[in-house]
C-alpha cells in the first residue's frame, strides 16, 4: 500500500494538482484505506460510491462531494455490486493550499446547494478538458484556481485547526504497511507496539494521532476490505473467508463487516449473485 502515500511528494512535475477521472463498474469501485499529504476533493458526476474515512461512511451520488483534509484516512467502494461511478478526484498539492489559503486550516462540505452545484460544473469542464490541448495546464490552474476560491469562501473550518506534524508521514506509512502484511495473524496491540519499540499505551496514543482511528478500527478495517474484495471474487465460504482475513470466529466477521458496510456478508454475496 506504500504506493498510495504521497508524504513528501505534493508537487507533481509541473502542475502542483492531480486530476483522476473516474468511469467504474461495480467492484473496480475500490480503494483501499490511505492517505496523502495533498487535499482530495472527489465529486460524482453520476452514479453511486462510498467512502470510509476509517470510522464514518459516506454515500455519494450524482453531484455529491467530500473534501479530505491532508493525510486524512479514506477509501472508496461501491454500495452495491452493480453500481457505477463516474467522477473526478481533483488532489491538490498541499504547499499550493498554504500559499493561497493559508496553514492548519480544516476543511469541510458546507453541503450548500449553490457550492455543490458550481463544484460539478467546475468537475464535469476538467473531466471533459482535452489533455492534448496545448493550453490544457493553463486551462486546468484557471479551475483549480476557481476550486480554490469557493473552497476559501465556503469550505473552511475557522473555530478547528488541523495542523499535521511532517515527521506523522513516515510514522503512519510504517504502521499501515505493518498491518497489510500481518492483517491475517492474530495481532494484538501489545506486540506490534514491541515490534516498533513502544510501550503500549504510547503505541496506542500515537496511531490514533497519525492515523485518525485506533488500532482495532483500522485494523478491522483492513481485514473487511479483503474479506470483501475475496467475496466479489466469487469466495463464499463465510467461517473459511473470516479465518483468512484475520477474524477470531464467524460472528466477529459479520458484526464488523456489517458495521463496515452496511450489510451482512451473505447478503453482500447475494448483491453478487443477483448481477452475475
Amino acid at each position: 500500500m506504500s504506493q498510495l502515500y504521497e508524504a513528501f511528494n505534493d508537487l507533481y512535475a509541473l502542475l502542483p494538482v492531480k486530476i483522476y477521472k473516474h468511469n467504474l463498474k461495480g467492484e473496480l469501485i475500490y480503494s483501499p484505506l490511505h492517505w496523502h499529504r495533498s487535499v482530495e476533493i472527489t465529486i460524482t458526476l453520476t452514479g453511486n460510491i462510498r467512502f470510509n474515512t476509517g470510522t464514518n461512511n459516506f454515500d455519494c451520488s450524482e453531484s455529491d462531494w467530500l473534501i479530505f483534509n491532508s493525510c486524512e484516512l479514506h477509501s472508496c467502494r461501491c454500495i452495491k455490486p452493480s453500481d457505477v461511478f463516474l467522477g473526478i478526484s481533483i488532489v491538490i498539492s498541499l504547499p499550493l493550499i498554504e500559499k493561497w489559503l493559508g496553514k492548519d486550516l480544516f476543511f469541510f462540505n458546507p453541503e450548500v446547494p449553490r457550492v455543490s452545484k458550481q463544484l460539478k460544473s467546475i468537475a464535469t469542464e476538467l473531466y471533459y478538458l482535452d489533455e492534448q490541448s496545448p493550453n490544457y495546464s493553463l486551462l486546468l490552474m484557471s479551475k483549480v484556481y476557481e476550486v480554490l476560491y469557493l473552497i476559501a469562501e465556503d469550505c473552511i473550518r475557522l473555530d478547528k485547526k488541523y495542523a499535521i506534524s511532517n515527521n506523522n508521514g513516515h510514522i503512519a506509512a510504517e504502521f499501515t504497511d505493518y498491518i497489510e502484511q500481518h492483517y491475517q495473524d492474530n495481532l494484538m496491540l501489545s506486540e506490534v507496539a514491541a515490534h516498533f519499540k513502544y510501550s503500549p499505551s504510547y503505541f496506542s496514543r500515537l496511531i490514533k494521532e497519525t492515523l485518525g482511528v485506533n488500532f482495532l478500527s483500522y485494523l478491522n478495517f483492513v481485514r473487511v476490505s479483503h474479506a470483501a474484495q475475496q467475496l466479489g471474487h466469487g469466495h463464499t465460504n463465510l467461517a473459511a473467508c473470516a479465518f483468512d482475513n484475520g477474524f477470531p470466529n464467524t460472528k466477529s466477521f459479520i458484526n464488523t463487516f456489517k458495521k463496515l458496510y452496511g450489510c451482512t456478508p451473505s447478503h453482500f454475496l447475494s448483491s453478487i449473485d443477483e448481477k452475475n
